[in-house]
């Protein structure tokens, strides 16, 4: 079960990054062009180009949850005995774990009240919780992917590093 929610969340974060870059892509081509061969442009591809490419490095974001990608602290758990080397990952797992949940309830939160008072993005003339939805979006997968984490580190709890178990375990096909 783990497993194909694994791929199902990794084929989802491919083909946002893919499809939003290349969209970002496209958008500051076609604005180049505009701008270089036409001398005009189009005043929302510039916010349009940013948004897509903010979105997609996000999603990155996700996936480097799943990679271990994320920048933390080791020195302190390596000089540890590997039992307390996993209590501090427990205790780290679960840390971030409450910290993207506390963070997708205030973006929750905020897009309510963006979507009660009406606002309007100043570029792209569209209501300014459409673009903010990234930020519930990613906070939810996050708080998957972290749950997911989490799994793997209650059943082998002696893990030091329990990223790369995971993705291992994801990678050669032994459901946990």
């Amino acid at each position: 079960m783990i497993q194909k929610i694994d791929r199902a969340l990794c084929a989802f974060e491919t083909l946002m990054v893919v499809t939003l870059t290349l969209a970002g892509l496209a958008m500051a081509f076609v604005q180049v062009v505009l701008r270089y061969l036409f001398n005009t442009g189009v005043h929302w591809l510039e916010a349009g180009l940013v948004t897509a490419l903010v979105w997609a490095m996000l999603f990155g974001a996700v996936r480097a949850v799943r990679e271990g990608s994320h920048p933390r602290v080791e020195l302190l758990p390596a000089m540890m005995p590997p039992k307390i080397a996993a209590a501090m990952n427990c205790a780290a797992l679960i840390a971030t774990f409450a910290l993207v949940v506390f963070y997708l309830s205030d973006a929750v939160f905020y897009g309510k009240f963006l979507n009660m008072i009406n606002a309007l993005h100043p570029e792209l003339e569209i209501k300014q919780v459409y673009p903010f939805l990234v930020i519930p979006i990613i906070t939810a997968l996050m708080a998957l992917r972290y749950g997911l984490l989490a799994i793997v580190l209650w059943r082998t709890p002696a893990t030091h590093t329990p990223e790369f178990d995971y993705r291992e375990r994801m990678t050669k096909g032994a459901d946990t």
